[in-house]
């Protein structure tokens, strides 16, 4: 069992390297050649940008082909309650991976806070089921690897779009795969030989983001003259929310009153 979980983590961990190199070989041929104008900040940061408005262009098709229909039969079929549920599981799953991000990053405070959730949620509120944790005055916050590396002063790298990944940065691609190895989900299920679980929770989690967020998208794009470069802004400023513990600094997001309705968003906009 031990040799075949270490070659399934090897097998990930070469993926994930072969894509970050050929990422860096294959985006230099793809950078913007502008130089009549001044760039703004967002575009600063999308060097690479006509390769990511394709593939960005991709993942829209393939939303609206497959994923939109997907989570809008879920929130038909599924009761709002049920919903809310399935929500808090996955939240709950995840805990573990921002307790261990909350700790590197000497967030004494927050890693307390955040062991603390999951044992009220997964002791009392049924696995997770129900947020318990929440109405004792223990709100949800998000850590990654990605954000630890960035408070420990890594550069993000540039934005990126990837086919089927979505939105991203070389750090966030980074962090996605530490965060694999901290998951106690990921080591439990490929012990006991169910890794396809993996891939099971990671569909759940994208059809369940995508159908808390329909009507967010749908705002979005029709009101967006240039949908990619909202995306993007849009994206940027909300990682560094994230990075800064939800505190935007001086950013202003003209986004602002569209989300104004929505209860806190978690999820990234492929």
């Amino acid at each position: 069992m031990g040799y075949f979980f270490v070659m399934y983590i090897r097998k990930i961990t070469i993926h994930t390297m072969f894509l970050i190199l050929f990422s860096g070989v294959f985006l230099t041929s793809c950078q913007r050649n502008e130089t009549n104008r001044d760039l703004t900040e967002d575009e600063k940061q999308d060097p690479f940008e006509p390769m990511n408005r394709q593939f960005f262009e991709f993942n829209m098709i393939l939303d609206g082909i497959l994923l939109e229909p997907m989570a809008m039969a879920y929130s038909l079929a599924m009761p709002n309650d049920v919903q809310k549920g399935i929500s808090n599981f996955l939240n709950n799953l995840s805990e573990p991976v921002t307790f261990a991000n909350d700790t590197f990053q000497g967030k004494g405070d927050r890693s307390l806070e955040t062991f603390s959730r999951f044992m009220i949620n997964t002791v009392i509120g049924f696995f997770g089921f129900f947020d318990v944790a929440e109405k004792l005055g223990l709100p949800d916050h998000k850590e990654d690897f990605g954000q630890t590396l960035g408070h420990w002063g890594a550069p993000s790298g540039p934005y990126l779009v990837l086919p089927f990944l979505g939105s991203t940065t070389p750090r966030a691609m980074m962090g996605r795969t530490v965060d694999f190895y901290l998951s106690p989900y990921n080591y439990y299920v490929i012990h006991k030989d169910k890794a396809y679980l993996i891939y099971v929770r990671m569909g759940v989690e994208t059809l369940v983001k995508r159908a808390q967020n329909l009507d967010d998208v749908r705002n979005f794009k029709e009101n967006s003259v240039d949908f990619y470069a909202a995306v993007r802004s849009f994206q940027l400023q909300h990682w560094r929310s994230e990075q800064n513990d939800g505190n935007m600094k001086d950013d202003v997001s003209y986004l602002d009153d569209m989300f104004a309705e929505e209860e806190g968003y978690d999820y990234e906009v492929s």
